[in-house]
């Protein structure tokens, strides 16, 4: 049985994940580690925002490691689960500063949205797998039907 190897990645898969990694470097790891230590030291009242951060941000950083590991398929549940875990906290924070005239700098659409184009850049390498994976079929498909093959006539004739 021929085993299958997968190509290398491509200069467009490469990008999108270099990409990805500097939107998590920003907003996964750097702005949600100083909102949850915020949360830790200073604002001890909501720690819970400061625990939904970090858990988010591991699960984006799982996300980050499937997809390096070119595991695309895969990677795209943990990209859009951590998220969603990651919105959520920034939601409620942004609503309990806009109760209290918090100011944020740089804003928020800053710090904390970018984790929106990890998810699209998740569902995009996602996306060109599954291309990848039908055309391959097709492509063997095409082949095997196209094989040569004896005629009916000469088999017919050899009996």
């Amino acid at each position: 049985m021929k085993k299958s190897i997968r190509p290398a990645d491509g200069k467009f898969q490469t990008a999108v994940k270099v990409i990805m990694s500097l939107v998590f470097a920003w907003s996964g790891f750097f702005w949600s580690g100083v909102t949850a230590l915020q949360f830790f030291i200073n604002n001890t009242s909501h720690k819970n925002l400061a625990v939904g951060f970090f858990t988010a941000s591991l699960v984006l950083l799982l996300g980050l490691v499937l997809c390096w590991a070119r595991l695309y398929i895969l990677q795209v549940i943990p990209s859009i689960v951590g998220i969603i875990m990651f919105l959520s906290p920034a939601r409620e924070m942004i609503d309990h500063a806009a109760d209290t005239g918090v100011i944020f700098k740089p804003s928020f659409e800053v710090r904390y949205l970018p984790v929106i184009a990890f998810g699209i850049l998740s569902l995009v390498l996602f996306a060109v797998r599954v291309y990848g994976i039908i055309s391959a079929r097709n492509e063997r498909r095409e082949e095997f039907n196209n094989l040569p093959s004896e005629s009916v006539l000469e088999k017919h004739h050899e009996e």
